[in-house]
């Protein structure tokens, strides 16, 4: 079947189906048109919308990217529909699960939901750990962006394990180390070590005269701020958090300023570009916020809306334009989508910093999903098609 011929078609196609999804529902929901009212069984709703996108809707386009790549990051063959479908299921089957649960309150659904979601982590970082050691007994490497991204995703199970314990017990302490831990030491660290290897790279083949600038040193000060932020951030102390969103800022400060094209370049590559833009403005609201700039969640909007949604929108048209066989250009859809985003970026960190007003709050939420549905359809009908090129895959 076509759409397991690779591993970033059905991945792809659950995450940005679900991520799409995901935000319309949230919009009904702050509009007070949720089908079970503001709870779904003993849970509040407010409370499933960060968990959703961080567990179920996020990882199966991270492992639709890493499956493809990981191999080729360190030289090995693809890898085989046996080790990629399972993964893949698993997350198609945990969305399933989660809208059981939104439409019909039953608390369950969300347990079996955020459960699937963990065995298919689990299941993927596990093929990306074989691939990873493999170098290692081979005497090569080793490749540090892999291991990067293994210890994100090494955090984010145990963020899963605190969801599932909040789910049964209802203790909002496990819902809080939850989601710091999957924003601060899954998700960024994530993007930010895609960012950090592939952006020189894309640069450098579409832009005359770049010279790609990506050292390790910088990958491990990023990873030192990322903790000193989250340990901030749980442990309430807000010296240690100032400290760490102040170093990411001038890391990432330091990183936007290397990887700006000086000459032209590709409409494609500026989105990659301008979408990491957002990560110094969003460190630098924590860093204020930490100060007592009360800024509510706009930190946390700048990075998720700004950054990772445009990045996102970037990495899954590129991957999508170039495996299909079809020329690396960012189209119509995907530059809607981008657009819609920054509008619903601003729009939320808007609201944030005017006491959450619920016009602000559904103005970003609707933008975003209208914007990003047009893209999401395009996607699906090339997953479900052959390669223009004849190639296979």
């Amino acid at each position: 079947m076509i759409l397991f011929a690779a591993p970033h078609r059905f991945l792809f196609l659950v995450g940005i189906g679900q991520l799409t999804l995901s935000i319309l529902w949230w919009s009904f929901a702050l509009a007070r048109l949720h089908p079970t009212g503001d709870m779904v069984g003993a849970v509040p709703i407010v409370l499933l919308h960060a968990p959703l996108l961080l567990y179920v809707a996020l990882p199966p386009l991270f492992f639709g990217f890493l499956l493809t790549v990981f191999p080729r990051w360190m030289g090995y063959p693809d890898l085989t529909r046996r080790a990629y479908v399972p993964a893949g299921g698993g997350y198609a089957f945990a969305a399933l699960a989660s809208w059981l649960g939104l439409f019909t309150g039953g608390g369950v659904f969300l347990v079996v939901a955020f459960g699937a979601a963990l065995l298919a982590s689990l299941w993927g970082a596990t093929l990306l750990l074989r691939v990873a050691l493999r170098e290692r007994r081979d005497g090569n490497g080793p490749t540090w962006h892999a291991w990067s991204i293994l210890a994100a995703f090494g955090a984010a199970i145990s963020g899963q394990i605190a969801l599932l314990r909040f789910l049964v017990g209802l203790d909002l302490a496990q819902w809080f180390y939850a989601t710091r831990i999957g924003l601060h030491l899954f998700l960024m660290p994530v993007f930010l070590t895609v960012c950090h290897r592939m952006l020189p790279f894309f640069a450098a083949n579409a832009v005359q005269g770049y010279r790609p600038w990506r050292p390790i040193w910088l990958l491990g000060c990023i990873w030192v701020g990322m903790v000193l932020l989250t340990i901030g951030e749980l442990l309430a102390m807000p010296v240690l958090r100032g400290t760490g969103a102040g170093s990411l800022t001038l890391m990432t400060s330091l990183a936007l300023w290397k990887w700006w094209p000086r000459n032209a370049a590709p409409a494609l590559l500026w989105v990659l570009v301008i979408g990491f833009a957002w990560t110094p403005i969003g460190y630098a609201l924590a860093f204020l916020d930490s100060a007592r700039v009360a800024l509510g969640r706009a930190p946390d909007h700048a990075l998720t809306i700004g950054f990772a949604s445009s990045l996102i929108v970037a990495m899954v048209t590129r991957v999508t334009q170039g495996h299909s066989g079809r020329p690396l250009l960012l189209p119509f859809a995907g530059s809607i989508a981008f657009a819609g985003i920054q509008i619903a970026a601003l729009a939320r960190i808007s609201a944030a910093v005017a006491n959450e007003q619920a016009v602000f709050l559904i103005l970003s939420s609707a933008i975003m999903a209208l914007s990003l549905t047009p893209w999401a359809v395009r996607n699906t009908l090339i997953y479900m098609r052959a390669r223009l090129d004849g190639k296979a895959g």
